[in-house]
């Protein structure tokens, strides 16, 4: 059939080795002539096509690419049945391979898409599929357990995610009511995120997403998440890579994991090799310019479906004078510039300027507290800061989009230590770094830290987040250090770094019920839900500061 201009061929069969067939739709510029293959292999049926994030393929049809849609096993037409990661690899390989060898393709075959999307990418190219020449995973991890368990914490979003895939498995087996009680679920999630012990056997996803409790089970990481990892295999032989991640995205942890494993083993750079990595000022969905209320200027979209066509063009249709090799290998949207940088490579550690916590005459607690951030030296008379963290009425945060974080600020639940206003702007991109010296009252607890932009008209701009488990001691002062979301952000002159330090952020973090080590918290009921006490202490010989990767520019 004809739509949009394109050749359109539906529900095209791909028998896999063990059997199973896939079905995907196929959009053809023409039905002559040969073209380079873009795939895209997604659990969410075939029509959407990561249209969410993604140009919808009649627009890479047009630009000359045979594009394939394929349900993955078990999820839309496909046979089969759906374990979310697992057949990933194999049928990846498969589908490559079918895909190179189809009437109209030239044999070369590049791989998009994005969060579950990406992680078929991954999969399919750690087992070395001769026909695929370049992937472009984004907002996703090349490790599994990094999307699982960012922080170090389990991610309560994977609860509300199971629902929607077990949404879609009800729907499959005409299982109305489940399906409708999922939809639901995902609607409203509050009531479902707050639900203990977390892998309590929920019967819908016991039925259609038992794969949950191998995640919510499994905070260590075994043999399982060892086989959900896929960069180790793509190192030993790798293909070019374009990374695209948000800054406000949940998945940006294992973006920039998976590019940095890059950056760090990868051979010298050639026109015959090389890799890239973007970041936009975006959540998971949409990849807007509005992304927490704040305008982040007409730049903001990146002009991204272009970029990921010249991409494909340099690596599957040969055009090597279109001045991409000679870009530089990082570019990423500075949230308070409103506008894109570039850099050489992507910073690995952390480094460059410290602010020193520092205490007063006036407790730390809530942003009129006396807590203060300093470059030069902390107050050695001040009293240690201390903060009461009740596990039954967490701290929130919502999110990692830039929100206004003044009003929760006011909360004396949290430690708030806030810089004097700079007198020259400050560049920051990477990971901030936090080391507290911190003591807990009664055993493990999280320590949580918060970074904002305080601007001048008092608006606390969410940055950043990170966490750590104290307390695991013999109750005395420990150190804590917390690596936190990576960021690009230009602190402008008279505005100020601020720092919170708290026990919870939930329900982005879930809540450590204290008292028990984290990894014991998934089968944690109400009754266990306990206070935490926490001593935050900064003095000569004992200091605890920030440390902020700061640009040269």
């Amino acid at each position: 059939m004809r739509f949009g201009d394109v050749t359109v061929k539906r529900n095209v069969p791909c028998t896999l080795r063990d059997g199973v067939i896939l079905y995907a739709d196929i959009y053809l510029p023409e039905e002559t002539g040969e073209y380079p293959v873009l795939l895209l292999r997604q659990p969410y049926g075939r029509k959407i096509a990561s249209t969410v994030s993604h140009a919808h393929p009649v627009w890479y049809a047009s630009q000359g690419y045979m594009v394939i849609v394929q349900d993955v096993r078990g999820r839309g037409d496909s046979e089969g049945e759906f374990v979310p990661f697992v057949h990933e690899a194999e049928d990846g390989f498969d589908a490559v391979e079918w895909a190179a060898k189809l009437p109209y393709a030239n044999g070369k075959v590049g791989m998009y898409g994005f969060s579950y999307q990406g992680i078929a990418q991954w999969a399919a190219a750690s087992l070395r599929p001769p026909a695929l020449k370049t992937i472009v995973p984004s907002m996703t991890a090349g490790d599994v357990h990094r999307w699982a368990y960012p922080h170090g914490s389990f991610s309560n979003g994977m609860l509300i995610w199971a629902f929607q895939l077990a949404r879609d498995s009800a729907r499959r087996a005409g299982d109305l009511e489940a399906e409708r009680a999922c939809s639901a679920i995902m609607s409203s999630p509050d009531a479902m995120l707050r639900h203990l012990p977390l892998n309590d056997r929920h019967p819908i996803l016991e039925r259609y997403c038992p794969a949950y409790f191998d995640w919510v089970n499994r905070p260590e990481y075994d043999a399982y998440w060892l086989s959900l990892n896929w960069l180790p295999a793509f190192l030993d032989h790798p293909i070019p890579t374009f990374h695209i991640g948000g800054w406000y995205d949940f998945l940006l942890d294992g973006t920039v994991q998976s590019y940095l494993a890059l950056q760090e083993t990868a051979p010298a750079r050639t026109p015959d090799l090389f890799h890239r990595l973007e970041i936009g000022p975006w959540v998971h969905i949409p990849w807007g310019r509005k992304a927490g209320g704040v305008d982040h200027g007409p730049e903001a979209d990146g002009d991204m479906h272009r970029k990921q066509a010249r991409w494909f063009d340099y690596w599957l249709k040969g055009e090597r004078d279109n001045g991409l090799y000679e870009e530089p290998a990082v570019r990423y949207f500075d949230l308070q510039a409103r506008g894109w940088k570039t850099a050489e490579a992507y910073p690995e550690h952390a480094g460059g300027r410290k602010w020193l916590l520092s205490g007063s005459a006036k407790p730390a607690n809530g942003a009129l507290g006396g807590g203060r951030l300093t470059e030069t030296a902390p107050d050695d008379g001040a009293a240690p800061d201390v903060f009461v963290y009740d596990a039954r009425l967490p701290m929130p945060l919502a999110g990692y989009a830039p929100a206004d974080r003044s009003g929760i600020q006011d909360r004396t639940e949290m430690l708030v230590y806030t810089g004097e206003p700079l007198a020259e702007a400050v560049g920051v991109l990477g990971a901030p770094v936090v080391n507290a010296c911190v003591q807990s009252m009664e055993g493990p607890t999280d320590l949580v830290a918060i970074l904002s932009m305080l601007e001048p008209d008092g608006t606390a701009r969410f940055l950043s987040v990170g966490r750590a488990e104290i307390g695991r001691n013999d109750g005395g002062w420990c150190r804590a250090r917390i690596v936190m979301r990576p960021i690009a952000a230009t602190f402008r002159p008279g505005s100020a770094i601020r720092l919170e330090l708290t026990g919870s952020a939930f329900p982005t973090l879930i809540r450590h019920p204290n008292g028990i080590p984290l990894n014991d918290a998934r089968r944690a009921e109400e009754s266990d839900l306990t206070i935490a006490v926490v001593a935050v202490k900064s003095r000569a010989g004992m200091e605890s500061w920030i440390e902020l990767p700061v640009t040269e520019d």
